[in-house]
């Protein structure tokens, strides 16, 4: 069975710039080929350039023994040193739910 891409409702203001998060979730699906395939710290990200916001999801950690987590940057004025929200978990459900939130909060703004 192949994974699917995580559908994501985009914000009316935000573009992807990249999308390579899958249905995939190491916690309960480790493979450790799976893990070198689906996880890296670039899986997304959404810019809103009205906003001055960027989006960027990824997996940190190590690959190969399962170790890492799912992180949500959220990024004012491309300021990677100070991100203004930082959502994390262990689980790729998990991380969604946290994405929708952060997702429905700028689309509030994007109105």
């Amino acid at each position: 069975m192949e994974i699917e891409l995580q559908k994501i409702k985009l914000p009316k203001c935000g573009k992807f710039v990249n999308h390579e998060f899958y249905i995939y979730d190491p916690n309960s699906d480790f493979i450790e080929d799976k893990n070198l395939f689906y996880l890296k710290e670039d899986l997304m990200q959404i810019e809103f350039d009205n906003l001055n916001l960027i989006i960027d999801l990824g997996w940190y950690g190590e690959v190969s023994n399962n170790k890492g987590k799912f992180k949500i940057f959220v990024i004012e004025n491309q300021n990677w040193e100070n991100p203004l929200k930082i959502e994390s978990s262990y689980s790729q459900k998990e991380i969604v739910e946290k994405l929708n939130i952060v997702l429905d909060e700028i689309n509030k703004a994007c109105l």
